[in-house]
C-alpha cells in the first residue's frame, strides 16, 4: 500500500498532534529502565489488561515487526510513576520498512488478543478490555516535518473505564 494514498494530510497531523498532546511524550525509559518484556502466556491474555500488559503487548508487537522499542519515544514517567491509564510509542522509520513493520505489528497485536475495531487505511483502532489502541503509519505527505523517505509509526493506548463494566457493542 502506498503511504501517500492513505489518510489525508490534515487528518494525519491532527491524529499525531492529539496523541502527543494527550500523552505528554518524552524519551523512552525516562526514570524507569527498559520497556517491559512481553509475555505471551495464555494467563496474561485472559486477565483484564493493565497498563504494564498493554505496554508489553506493544513492545512485543514492535519486536515482532523487527523494531527495537528503545529507538522510539513513549509516555514519560511522571513524578516517578507511569500513567496508569495510557501508554504510547512513536518513532520515525524509513518509509520502505514502515508499512511492513506496521502490518506485522498489527498482526501480533491481534494474536495477543487485541480486536480490530476500525480500519481507515493508515489508522487502525484496536480494543482489549477497557483499553483502546490507535495505531498509525504516516509519511511526509501527512506530516510536513518529516523528511522524504521517512514515516512515523505510532501506537497510543488509552484506558476507558466503563461505568457498568460492560463492553460496548460497536
Amino acid at each position: 500500500m502506498d503511504l501517500r494514498s492513505g489518510m489525508p494530510a490534515k487528518r494525519g497531523v491532527l491524529v499525531l498532534i492529539a496523541a502527543i498532546i494527550l500523552t505528554g511524550c518524552g524519551p523512552a525509559g525516562t526514570g524507569g529502565g527498559s520497556p517491559v518484556k512481553a509475555s505471551s502466556s495464555p494467563a496474561s491474555t485472559a486477565a483484564a489488561p493493565t497498563r504494564d500488559s498493554v505496554e508489553a503487548d506493544v513492545v512485543a508487537a514492535l519486536r515482532k515487526a523487527g523494531i527495537d522499542p528503545a529507538t522510539g519515544r513513549s509516555t514519560p514517567v511522571r513524578n516517578g510513576m507511569k500513567r496508569p491509564d495510557m501508554f504510547d510509542w512513536f518513532a520515525t522509520v524509513k518509509t520502505p520498512a514502515a508499512q511492513t513493520a506496521w502490518t506485522t505489528a498489527g498482526a501480533e497485536l491481534e494474536r495477543l488478543g487485541w480486536v480490530r475495531r476500525r480500519d481507515e487505511g493508515t489508522l487502525v483502532q484496536y480494543k482489549k478490555g477497557d483499553w483502546s489502541l490507535l495505531s498509525a503509519v504516516m509519511g511526509p505527505d501527512a506530516l510536513s516535518a518529516l523528511q522524504e523517505g521517512d514515516s512515523v509509526l505510532s501506537f497510543t493506548a488509552t484506558k476507558h473505564d466503563s461505568a457498568d463494566g460492560a463492553e460496548d457493542a460497536s
